[in-house]
């Protein structure tokens, strides 16, 4: 009995050491993003591809000029070249659009932590707002930064999709028999900063959502204080939101 309570004792405290360490990785997952210039290029005639150095790193992305008065700037996902974002609204005229990868993703320098992709969130805000009305728009790990660059920051809009309360909550649900807080290093605590947003926010969401749960975004619901709209999507996934017709229908509407 003792040498099954020892076993058992050893296999959990590995798997605390396997959490710990291997969640850089679950959380920036940017390994399937292509380290080559964005594709997007090829496809938007009135896009450049631009730098942007921060903390001495310099971050890759690309900007849309349309010589407009609004400006959107968007967060992906953590897995995501974020820069294949413009692809849905390149034939918009009504909008600059400006997007980066993050640190560490495609040809994006340096190293991604919490502290950083909000750092750097700023410094795309104040070189590129200039005179312009700014939308900000995230998705799912991005949906954090975006909502942390509006509590700090004057925006039009604040999309969110598929966004949580906490990066803390979702692994909290995913891994119940785990010290989460303890071990946990990048918390994202979206909830905290929300409630100073006051621009209007439009929530995205997914019925049934096996990566962030509805439960997780409709907390973060919850602790909103601006006026908000929120429209929940069938027939679709977490991953595949961006080919749903009717997503991109809504989101431009919001716009």
């Amino acid at each position: 009995m003792l040498k099954i309570i020892t076993f058992i004792f050893f296999l959990y405290i590995g798997a605390l050491l396997y959490l710990y360490f291997i969640q850089d990785s679950k959380i920036f997952n940017f390994s399937t993003v292509p380290k080559r210039k964005p594709d997007v290029l090829k496809e938007c005639s009135n896009c450049k591809e631009i730098k942007i150095k921060t903390d001495g790193i310099l971050l890759d992305g690309v900007y849309k000029d349309e010589n407009s008065s609004k400006l959107i700037i968007y967060f992906g996902g953590n897995s995501d070249d974020a820069t294949e974002f413009i692809k849905i609204l390149k034939d918009e005229k009504k909008f600059d659009i400006v997007v980066f990868n993050y640190r560490g993703d495609g040809l994006s320098e340096g190293k991604p932590t919490e502290k950083t992709l909000f750092q750097d969130s700023l410094s795309i805000y104040d070189k590129f707002k200039k005179n312009k009305e700014v939308i900000l728009i995230g998705r799912s790990l991005g949906s954090g930064i975006a909502t942390y660059l509006a509590s700090q920051r004057d925006v039009k809009k604040l999309l969110l999709i598929t966004p949580y309360d906490s990066i803390e909550n979702v692994a909290k649900q995913r891994y119940p028999f785990f010290p989460i807080s303890f071990l946990i290093k990048y918390k994202f605590k979206s909830y905290k900063y929300i409630k100073k947003v006051k621009a209007p926010i439009f929530i995205f969401m997914v019925k049934n959502d096996k990566t962030v749960s509805n439960q997780r975004t409709n907390n973060l619901i919850h602790y909103i204080k601006a006026n908000y709209y929120v429209k929940e999507f069938n027939n679709t996934t977490h991953a595949d939101i961006f080919s749903n017709k009717n997503f991109i229908e809504a989101l431009k509407k919001s716009l």
